[in-house]
């Protein structure tokens, strides 16, 4: 295969102008002292003027750019074959486009793979987006607090995501003493004034801390902690999403080290079950050779459904720890929005027929029938019924928005 450049990066983008400088400013900081690559940016139909701005930044000038545009949305699992389909380089790397890389990323991760050939697919270290700092609690008892924080005069709501051993109720979160509330550091590396509103008056023994500053108010029903862009720069952190992916045992995917301190575990490399196709690198003829992408998926599970045929094939996943990623998670679609709902559901019974078994296909399609209609999910009912759809061979099944149960509703 005759190849212009040692490696092609492929970015798919769908309405995400808002991502595209923090991610070419890092892609044009890349160290590339014995490979050349290229850029090829597919974009799906967007109608946010993506193209039109990425082409009146000029980026060009400093990166090998390819734009290739489909007239319509085909997906993450469609517009990465297409973009593969339009590239010239011997190694493929699949980036989204929500993300920013380190300089190294792909130096360390290309010398990976040719240091280990016996890899067909090898999978980046994906951080969130930003450094954290978190909210800790001294306290006898419990502390109720508001769900909402002031953090520099912008109002934030705290993300269950990011918290340990805490309840996360409806209108407050209950906070013990061995609670941690992981802040974002969304501006970066300057002052903090975190304003933090109590549902009960602190009492003796409860303080109340942002990093290393504490406040202990006995009485106090809000508390204002400051920390100086010294004391942010010096203890801040970064918690991994991705250090690789699982299935699990009800063949939920799941991504491992999610929302936990970047730490030693996650400085080796070792094998993996499946890769996150949010950072990915293959040899091109084997992504060919593999099948490329399901284009019925469209998004989600794809890269699962991938992983499973490289290794049917005898192909080995590994993760390289030291080509990292910073990750705005889920920034293509909110989690569990109907969307995300719908595309979930009906993709991982789509995975389940392909690379499991007919057996379990059908337990999960009456298990996610029956678990839509007793929530009343009609996202999760329409998943469910579409993935028989298509394996019945109804290939352009797709996501439509609806508006009660009863239009999704199976009879």
């Amino acid at each position: 295969m005759d190849c212009k450049y040692d490696i092609s990066v492929i970015l798919v983008n769908y309405n995400g102008k808002k991502y595209i400088d923090a991610l070419f400013e890092s892609l044009c900081e890349l160290v590339h002292d014995d490979f050349e690559f290229e850029v090829v940016f597919e974009d799906n139909a967007s109608c946010d003027g993506s193209v039109e701005y990425l082409k009146e930044k000029k980026y060009s000038e400093k990166l090998n750019l390819k734009i290739v545009e489909s007239n319509k949305n085909l997906g993450f699992a469609g517009g990465n074959n297409l973009g593969v389909d339009a590239c010239e380089g011997k190694y493929v790397v699949l980036l989204n486009n929500d993300t920013k890389v380190d300089k190294l990323w792909l130096q360390n991760l290309y010398h990976f793979m040719l240091e280990h050939p016996e890899a067909v697919m090898v999978n980046s270290k994906l951080l969130f987006f930003y450094d954290f700092l978190p909210i800790t609690f001294e306290t006898k008892d419990k502390i109720l607090m508001d769900k909402k924080i002031i953090i520099n005069n912008q109002e934030y709501l705290i993300d269950n995501k990011f918290c340990t051993n805490l309840l996360y109720e409806e209108s407050r979160l209950v906070c013990f003493g061995h609670t941690e509330i992981n802040v974002p550091l969304q501006q970066g590396e300057t002052d903090y004034k975190v304003k933090i509103k109590l549902q009960e008056p602190m009492v003796e023994g409860d303080s109340i801390l942002f990093g290393s500053q504490k406040v202990t108010k006995v009485g106090a029903t809000e508390v204002e902690i400051l920390v100086s862009a010294d004391i942010i720069s010096a203890e801040k952190y970064a918690l991994v999403q991705n250090a690789g992916s699982g299935v699990n045992d009800t063949f939920d995917g799941f991504d491992i080290g999610f929302a936990k301190r970047d730490c030693d575990e996650y400085n080796r490399s070792y094998e993996i079950n499946n890769g996150c196709g949010a950072s990915i690198m293959m040899r091109k003829e084997d992504f060919i050779k593999c099948g490329k992408f399901d284009e019925r998926f469209f998004m989600y599970y794809e890269d699962t459904d991938l992983s499973y045929r490289i290794k049917k094939n005898g192909g080995k996943i590994l993760f390289c720890p030291n080509s990292i990623v910073r990750h705005i998670h889920t920034g293509s679609s909110t989690e569990w929005s109907p969307f995300f709902t719908y595309q979930v559901y009906r993709n991982k019974l789509l995975f389940v027929y392909k690379n499991i078994s007919k057996r379990q296909f059908l337990k999960y399609y009456k298990i996610h029938k029956q678990q839509g209609v007793a929530e009343n999910n009609p996202y999760k009912i329409k998943g469910t019924k579409d993935a028989l759809k298509i394996l019945f061979g109804l290939r352009n099944v797709m996501f439509k928005e609806e508006t009660s149960y009863e239009k999704s509703s199976i009879n």
